[in-house]
């Protein structure tokens, strides 16, 4: 009776030991988190930031960056940078058309960047804190090297609002 019941629980611990197998191999694709540099050009200015990503097993993908926005507008006439760039912050979501999180895909975005100005008037006002947001949708291919690391040019379309009632002067605009 003692070997039966050894017998029945072997069989058992085999049989959930398989169902486990097959049924883990049914599943499509896998969970990454990514790490690395991102670098944005904006016609108003450049962002240098830390990428994070992190990508569900089919399609999905939410990313964040933080990093500094280094303000470039040379033809605001009416303020000036006081430290030529701030803190910079985004998020977003892309869908991935293959089933792992590579080649091409399609997202959103909205980041959102502040620094320091001074109005440019007859009797100079400020500092001001110039808060600019800007969402977007975004297109892109991310090439993977060797399952470890990855290139992804991405090509966005966004609409630029200063948030700062002192910049109302400042221009909404598509970048």
């Amino acid at each position: 009776s003692q070997i039966q019941f050894m017998k029945k629980v072997t069989t058992i611990f085999f049989l959930v030991v398989l169902f486990n197998a097959s049924h883990a191999q049914m599943e499509v694709g896998f969970n990454t988190a990514d790490v690395g540099a991102e670098f944005q050009w904006y016609k108003d200015g450049k962002f240098i930031g830390l990428h994070l990503a992190t990508n569900s097993k089919l399609h999905h993908s939410f990313h964040a960056t933080i990093g500094y926005y280094i303000a470039g507008d040379p033809t605001a006439s009416f303020y000036y940078n006081q430290n030529n760039g701030g803190l910079g912050a985004g998020l977003g979501y892309r869908y991935y058309f293959l089933l792992r999180p590579h080649r091409f895909f399609i997202g959103a975005k909205a980041d959102l960047f502040t620094y320091k100005i001074m109005l440019d008037t007859q009797t100079p006002e400020g500092p001001h804190t110039s808060m600019i947001f800007i969402p977007s949708l975004q297109t892109g291919h991310m090439f993977l090297i060797n399952d470890m690391f990855f290139i992804t040019p991405t090509a966005s379309f966004g609409y630029k609002t200063n948030l700062q009632s002192k910049m109302s002067a400042d221009e909404k605009k598509s970048v």
